[in-house]
């Protein structure tokens, strides 16, 4: 990939990132979440920064620090896999909707950092691996918080 692509969008990782967002907002718009609970507000600001980060650069190509898929299996094998975990992640999304589970909640957490992660590794996207690694730690500690606070 050049430094200034025309490229602009990558249409499949914009769409796998509409699709792991759009229940998000489902979640907090159908969920009253206190946020008295997050004590941490440092950690609650990376775990947002984390998420919107990676959902952008999912779907934008920025050209800085990108290399592009370095063999076309690569990219084959990044669509596959990550329809797969999109769908386990969406799966993951309804479970909690019907019925929270703290198991459910740390699986969806791990998908969706793998998800990310797994696409800056494989489209040698240095900001977007960054940001999924910002956004698992973030997510750790919102997840473990809203855990509790559910279990109580």
């Amino acid at each position: 990939m050049e430094f200034f692509s025309t490229n602009l969008f990558n249409w499949y990782g914009l769409a796998f990132a509409i699709a792991l967002l759009v229940p998000d907002i489902v979640y907090i718009k159908s969920n009253r979440i206190d946020r008295t609970i997050f004590d941490n507000r440092a950690m609650l600001y990376i775990e947002r920064i984390g998420k919107y980060c990676s959902i952008f650069l999912m779907g934008i190509n920025i050209g800085v620090l990108e290399g592009g898929f370095t063999k076309p299996i690569m990219e084959t094998f990044w669509i596959i896999s990550t329809c797969v975990l999109t769908v386990v992640a969406l799966i993951l999304w309804f479970l909690c909707f019907n019925r929270f589970s703290k198991l459910w909640a740390y699986l969806l957490t791990a998908v969706t950092a793998v998800i990310f992660m797994m696409s800056g590794l494989l489209q040698v996207k240095t900001l977007l691996l960054t940001a999924g690694v910002v956004y698992l730690i973030g997510q750790l500690y919102v997840t473990n918080k809203y855990v509790k606070s559910k279990m109580q």
